[in-house]
């Protein structure tokens, strides 16, 4: 069909031509009012066996059409939102909704973010109807939310002239346990609100800076000073700019770090007297002249000693001994000043055990010993954890010659953040909100819930908890265990499933042989330690560790690593991105030991579905553009600047130009990815056997028996190389 006979444009004619040969009925869309790109959405469904009549129609812009579109494939309730009154952001919430088995679309005349903020709270269990009828925003909506679902007080503080940032800095407040009402007030600007925020979290008096009139640059300058322990009162005035507190507050810290630079030590003779100043201007001798026939008073001392400007710390009693037992010709100390005694900083008192050994302990063959690791501390509720000590202000001193030596205040440490305790009244104390285990990394405190039990057995029945999990014991044949956060087994796994959010150790192992019909997997978002595995499937968003391993599937997303001299790999599949590490890989019977290291069909597949995804709005953005083109060519400014469809491709222009960059940064990082992984390896110390098959980025070597050797590749090739 030739675009001068038909009436089509190019982009339509292309549209066409591919709906034909997909062999489908184009006439549902080969209508000169159809737009190219709403041809292509029509086309797109036709191919994907969709009823499209219910959209075909000129009243749907193109991304209307993708969203019913969309909902079709996905068999929801399209009635629901396909209408041309509702925006196609409107649609996709309200789409998405359904998927979640959420109705929306009684809300479908609100803003499309607000939309967006509700379809979260529904799915996290939290209400926040009540403030989308008062009119809030999305922007304010969304830290409502993410209060609620941690279970804040935030309605306490709630108002709806405070910005979204704002109730962000509330919330923040909140979760670390501060008095939030210090700042919680709409005289302040959000950053106003953080500068006070962030010295209550470092426990110092924002009652010196926590007024309106001044701003936020100045708060900073200020709650610096505090923070280093300084006297600000030098500088917290209203007269000074933000720019001249952060000189003075620098010049103040500088005399403080560095000290006031001062002579050498001092001699000064006179006829009567030598008087002797130290460097440090902290003491000052005096040696009297003449022999024991002379007498001095203790006035014509004092008089010589000021006229040198010694006036602080006058040893009376000393000057009046001295020239009773006429101590001649001898340095007699005679002022003594007083060094500035610098703060203690505030300090934690922790109730627990903070210094866990969570590393295991190597045995002398190299393997690792399980037994040995401490993971954790458990806890009660009501227990104390933590008690913070203040920091102690410094004491100023002061030289021989009268200058006041300021001293640095002790430093306040920052408030402990996490979960699962309770920041007493006095803010100071912390205590532990429920029976769990607990953990210190850093300033953060970690109360976890956790599930202790003798063992897990059919009799005793499968386990799910919302929580870390502790089994003392065994864990049996056909059981199913499951916690979203780490879980720790004295006891051997028989043959089980267990599936954890966090890390799991298994002191013992897992023994998955023996009845086919039961299937042994482990799932482990994270590290996963064990002394052996036998017969089973493990996945690990981290690493992989063990002493033995035979006929396993490993499944590693950083490394493998099987310790000791005695450590063997043997039979099965292992997967790891980076690294396969064991003393010997395979055995003497040369059982078939497949071994993939490097990049994996998921990251391929990722990289091929963003190929794919940027080359379909690169030709949306081709088919808007050139629509884009002809209305500019075809109708004067004035015209076409008030055409709704012309308003409407250039809005869509921009939202696939902002689609376009989304892709391109994502194929970057996953090309940064793929990059890191390039030098994956697999290292043996002892013996590699026949029968191994290593697949590196799908470059295959089979071993022959070998001894302390890395494979890896380079190029396109897997190279062998002596450790």
């Amino acid at each position: 069909m030739k675009k001068e006979e038909s009436g089509f444009d190019s982009d339509q004619l292309v549209e066409i031509e591919a709906g034909q040969r997909a062999g489908i009925d184009v006439s549902q869309y080969a209508n000169k009012e159809f737009l190219a790109i709403q041809m292509r959405q029509i086309r797109q469904g036709l191919e994907e066996g969709l009823d499209v009549s219910v959209y075909a129609k000129t009243d749907y812009d193109w991304f209307q059409m993708e969203e019913i579109r969309e909902g079709l494939k996905t068999g929801v309730d399209i009635g629901k939102y396909a209408s041309p009154e509702i925006s196609y952001d409107r649609m996709r919430q309200i789409r998405k909704g359904l998927r979640q088995g959420i109705d929306l679309s009684p809300f479908s005349k609100l803003d499309p973010r607000v939309l967006r903020q509700l379809r979260k709270a529904y799915v996290s269990h939290v209400n926040i109807v009540e403030y989308v009828q008062k009119g809030y925003k999305a922007e304010q909506l969304e830290p409502i939310r993410m209060a609620l679902e941690r279970g804040l007080t935030i309605p306490d503080f709630l108002t709806k002239e405070f910005r979204g940032v704002a109730i962000r800095e509330i919330c923040l407040g909140l979760a670390r346990g501060i008095d939030v009402g210090f700042y919680a007030q709409i005289d302040f600007s959000w950053q106003q609100m953080r500068e006070i925020r962030m010295g209550l979290e470092k426990r110092i008096d924002v009652t010196e800076y926590a007024k309106h009139l001044f701003s936020w640059q100045q708060m900073r300058e200020i709650r610096l000073g505090l923070e280093e322990g300084l006297d600000v009162s030098p500088y917290r005035s209203l007269m000074y700019t933000a720019t001249d507190m952060r000189r003075i507050r620098k010049q103040l810290l500088e005399e403080l770090t560095q000290g006031t630079v001062v002579q050498r030590k001092k001699t000064v003779h006179h006829k009567e007297f030598d008087i002797t100043i130290s460097s440090d201007e902290l003491e000052a001798h005096i040696v009297v002249k003449g022999s024991a026939d002379t007498e001095y008073s203790f006035d014509e001392v004092k008089k010589a000693l000021k006229k040198e400007g010694i006036v602080s710390g006058i040893q009376k009693e000393e000057i009046r001994r001295m020239l009773k037992e006429k101590r001649y010709q001898q340095p007699v100390l005679v002022a003594k000043g007083m060094p500035a005694k610098q703060g203690k900083d505030g300090w934690y008192e922790f109730f627990f055990r903070t210094d866990l050994n969570r590393t295991p302990k190597l045995l002398e063959d190299g393997s690792v010993d399980y037994q040995s690791v401490e993971w954790f501390e458990l806890v009660e509720e009501g227990q104390k954890l933590a008690y913070y000590h203040e920091a102690k202000k410094g004491e100023v001193g002061f030289t021989v010659t009268g200058r006041m030596l300021t001293a640095v205040n002790g430093k306040e440490q920052k408030v402990l953040s996490g979960r699962g305790f309770l920041l007493l009244e006095d803010k100071k104390t912390y205590m532990a909100a429920y029976n769990g285990k607990v953990e210190l990394r850093g300033s953060k405190l970690d109360v976890s819930k956790i599930c202790i039990v003798p063992e897990v057995t059919q009799a005793t029945g499968n386990i799910e908890f919302d929580g870390c999990l502790y089994v003392k014991g065994d864990i049996g044949r056909g059981t199913t265990v499951h916690a979203t956060e780490d879980i720790v087994v004295d006891g051997v796994v028989d043959a089980a499933s267990i599936t954890c959010g966090g890390n799991l150790l298994l002191r013992r192992g897992v023994n998955g042989i023996g009845d086919e019909s039961i299937e042994s997997h482990i799932e482990v978002a994270k590290k996963v330690e064990g002394k052996y595995f036998e017969g089973v499937k493990v996945t690990a968003g981290g690493d992989i560790h063990a002493n033995y391993c035979l006929n396993c599937d490993l499944h590693a997303g950083d490394k493998i690593i099987i310790s000791g001299t005695k450590g063997v790999l043997a039979g099965g599949t292992a997967r790891a991105l980076k690294e396969i590490q064991s003393h010997s890989i395979g055995n003497r019977a040369q059982i078939v030991t497949k071994l993939y290291l490097g990049k994996t069909e998921t990251m391929n597949e990722e990289k091929h579905r963003l190929e794919k995804k940027l080359k379909e709005v690169l030709k949306e953005l081709t088919i808007l553009n050139n629509a884009y083109e002809k209305y500019k060519k075809k109708y004067e400014p004035e015209v076409r600047n008030s055409m709704d469809i012309y308003l409407r491709i250039e809005a869509a222009i921009y939202t696939k130009e902002q689609q376009k960059k989304k892709i391109e940064n994502l194929q970057k990082r996953n090309m940064e990815e793929m990059k890191q992984i390039e030098g994956a390896k697999a290292v043996v110390q002892g013996t590699l056997y026949e029968g191994t098959i290593i697949e590196i980025a799908k470059n295959r070597w089979e071993a022959s028996e070998m001894k302390n050797v890395t494979i890896q590749r380079e190029g396109q090739r897997v190279t062998v190389s002596r450790n």
